[in-house]
């Protein structure tokens, strides 16, 4: 039952608390204390129970209380690689619950305990929530083995918006209902902006697709380019044709792998290269190495440009993890300009658009990275998490 009630409490928990505003590394012991410490505490009291079901003479009671003890230890074991290495392969967070749930039910049958009308009360309300709980918000709820996503609509300027959302933080991707091929977010229009003020764009990467509506205004804009986008998700394809008018354009290639392993391996190279792999100021450590930067200049053409979609600030403590967003590409190229969604430097993380290369063009409205360069992080040692609670506190 409390599991269930696990199941129905996250999707409206999370948010919630996300908009606490203390660090979220608290965030996330209140988080699993809330939702799983009923359930891990009871739980734990079975095992004292089952050990007095099977110590039937003091002579036996060693071996009885071992091999118990020793079934936990195999049990913990293989649910922890198999719900590492095969479930979160398989089966999103919501499903995991529900089979979760199953398990305890029918061990409680096989118990053979006493069935009483109550039982069965509790047995059906559990079924029941983990069913039926994502029906108690306004927002779609999508669980794939990567991620939960919550689609939703707001009304902006008078327009009805439909958004992808990874977190409460922000939202990912996101469309314009009545016209689905209005670009409406900044980062993605300053994108577009800077292509369309790029000689070359015959092939474009993409570095996380989202909803895939850069890549498709992309594909109509410019019919002759071949642009390859690399998504980690490929669930995300549907989510994007149901959702976000995606149409699967001839010219769009989707690859799905991690951005940093196709950055790795990749033998064709790129007259621009567009990174969008941030969610809000979490920054996957992949991304801010110098190999990564080593990666990107193998994949860039002579001449090519890089853009960056990410979120920091030139002041402060955010002024660190805008320094180490960019210098992965600042080691490997040249000159570097920067637009901020502010007008005014401040010290608060906001949007910004970076651009790369050794030879850019005059970008309307782009200046010179006030920010001092900095050595990049190394896969062995990147400080990642740090450099972005300082500035999130």
């Amino acid at each position: 039952g409390l599991v269930a009630v696990a199941v129905l409490m996250y999707p409206l928990f999370l948010p919630w608390l996300a908009q606490a505003g203390f660090d979220s590394r608290l965030q996330a012991v209140v988080a699993s204390g809330v939702l799983f410490a009923p359930a891990s505490f009871l739980l734990g009291m079975i095992s004292p129970y089952l050990a007095k079901l099977n110590v039937t003479s003091l002579k036996t009671s060693g071996s009885a209380v071992a091999n118990l003890s020793a079934w936990n230890s195999i049990g913990g074991i293989v649910g922890t690689f198999a719900t590492g290495f095969f479930l979160f392969s398989y089966v999103g967070s919501r499903d995991i619950f529900i089979i979760l749930v199953a398990i305890l039910l029918v061990s409680t049958l096989y118990l053979h305990v006493t069935w009483r009308r109550s039982h069965g009360v509790v047995a059906a309300a559990s079924l029941y929530l983990v069913i039926f709980a994502p029906t108690f918000t306004n927002a779609i709820q999508i669980d794939t083995p990567s991620a939960n996503y919550s689609v939703f609509e707001w009304i902006r300027d008078g327009k009805r918006l439909r958004g992808l959302s990874t977190d409460p933080y922000g939202v990912q991707s996101g469309i314009n209902t009545k016209d689905p091929d209005e670009l409406v977010f900044w980062y993605a229009q300053q994108m577009a902006d800077l292509i369309a003020q790029t000689p070359k764009r015959q092939d474009i990467l993409m570095l996380g697709g989202g909803t895939f509506t850069l890549p498709r205004y992309l594909a109509d804009t410019y019919p002759q380019s071949q642009i390859d986008t690399v998504e980690i998700d490929p669930a995300l394809a549907d989510i994007a044709r149901e959702h976000f008018a995606y149409d699967d354009p001839g010219n769009v290639k989707l690859i799905f792998e991690d951005a940093r392993t196709y950055s790795n391996s990749a033998d064709k190279q790129y007259d621009i290269i567009l990174v969008d792999v941030y969610s809000g100021t979490d920054v996957p450590f992949a991304f801010m190495t110098r190999e990564y930067g080593e990666a990107i200049s193998r994949m860039l053409r002579p001449g090519g440009v890089v853009m960056v979609n990410m979120i920091a600030g030139e002041l402060g403590d955010c002024r660190g993890l805008l320094q180490a967003l960019e210098a992965p590409y600042r080691q490997v190229l040249s000159q570097h300009l920067l637009k901020p969604r502010s007008a005014m430097p401040v010290d608060a993380a906001h949007n910004m658009v970076g651009v790369y290369g050794d030879n850019l063009p005059q970008y309307m409205g782009y200046k010179k990275s006030s920010v001092a360069s900095v050595a990049p992080f190394t896969d062995d040692f990147a400080p990642a998490e740090y450099t972005r609670q300082k500035c999130a506190a």
